[in-house]
């Protein structure tokens, strides 16, 4: 139907930054990301004219004048989740359950405005999981929500619940839901495994680079429910042994799903998206006929033509062994 790719918008709270650090790592190529961030912003929030961050004014405003065919992402909830619904129950005496209504309530009225906008191509994500433990004793955001006492894994519970209603409301209007709750939940602990914390113990937000991977991954998927990507099908030959990633960084620093090693004659293919520094973002990524999904990364100076054809599956069940460790 179009010959570009869309623009997408973001509205969102801070978590928002993760979209932004994938498009700047150039794994939502061909897409261009821009739009409004609201530290602070909640759904609920929406509902009340003098909410004291106006992010309800300020998506009006900025995204006014936009074109309707444009895809718009919206972030909300980490907020609620953490602190106000909470904080609400106390102060009114009402259930947790009523205020998490009223939250997801007031955000699909604004989803609902602006469908009648005429923004049509919405994506729906799930709220942020929360990182702050019940240990933590410094940031700004510990400080301002410690008159709650919900734990994390009450938080995360909340938030688990949170997004299952969004999910609810997203497929009642036909729009696609995504989260990446999965890939950041530690199945023991029932809380965001620990590598997803930021390695600031002040900052609240994921750890960047990781959550944008897992993020980047998944709005791809909605995106293309709204336009299918072009294939751009290569291949490519190792000349000397590297790493394929995640994201840049020093390869044995980075968690080890983020990277993998590529030794000299190994091939590997996808979609060619666009070279974004010392580096070519791929698409559905295979190092000799092995998915890996999360890897987008290529050093473009490490790699020539392929020369001949991915190697046997007992070749490849001996690298996965390798990687895994076993």
């Amino acid at each position: 139907m179009f010959s570009a790719p869309l623009p997408v918008y973001h509205l969102g709270d801070s978590h928002v930054r993760y979209f932004k650090k994938a498009a700047k790592l150039g794994l939502l190529s061909p897409h261009e990301l821009s739009g409004v961030e609201v530290g602070g912003a909640t759904a609920v929030g929406m509902r009340n004219p003098n909410a004291k961050t106006n992010a309800l004014g300020r998506f009006r405003d900025w995204i006014r004048d936009k074109p309707r065919k444009a895809i718009v992402v919206l972030h909300l909830g980490e907020v609620d989740c953490g602190y106000v619904i909470w904080y609400r129950a106390d102060k009114y005496d009402e259930p947790v359950e009523q205020q998490m209504r009223n939250s997801i309530d007031a955000y699909f009225e604004f989803v609902d405005e602006l469908r009648g906008l005429g923004f049509r191509r919405i994506i729906i994500t799930g709220a942020t999981l929360p990182t702050i433990t019940d240990d933590d004793q410094v940031g700004e955001v510990v400080a301002k929500r410690s008159s709650i006492t919900a734990t994390q894994r009450e938080r995360t519970d909340l938030t688990l619940r949170y997004n299952a209603a969004l999910r609810h409301e997203a497929e009642a209007r036909s729009l696609p839901y995504v989260d990446i709750d999965d890939d950041v939940l530690d199945p023991g602990t029932g809380v965001v495994d620990e590598r997803m914390r930021n390695p600031n113990p002040k900052d609240h937000h994921m750890n960047g680079p990781v959550a944008a991977v897992h993020w980047a991954r998944a709005l791809r998927g909605a995106i293309a429910t709204y336009q299918a990507p072009a294939r751009a099908p290569r291949t490519w030959t190792c000349t000397h042994d590297t790493y394929l990633k995640a994201y840049p960084g020093h390869s044995k620093e980075m968690p080890a799903d983020m990277r993998v090693r590529v030794a000299a004659g190994d091939v590997v293919s996808g979609d060619a998206v666009r070279e974004k520094g010392q580096y070519t973002v791929v698409r559905d990524a295979r190092i000799n006929g092995e998915p890996y999904p999360l890897l987008s990364l290529l050093h473009t100076h490490h790699y020539g033509p392929a020369i001949r054809a991915p190697r046997s599956s007992a070749s490849t069940t001996g690298r996965l062994g390798r990687l895994l460790g076993l």
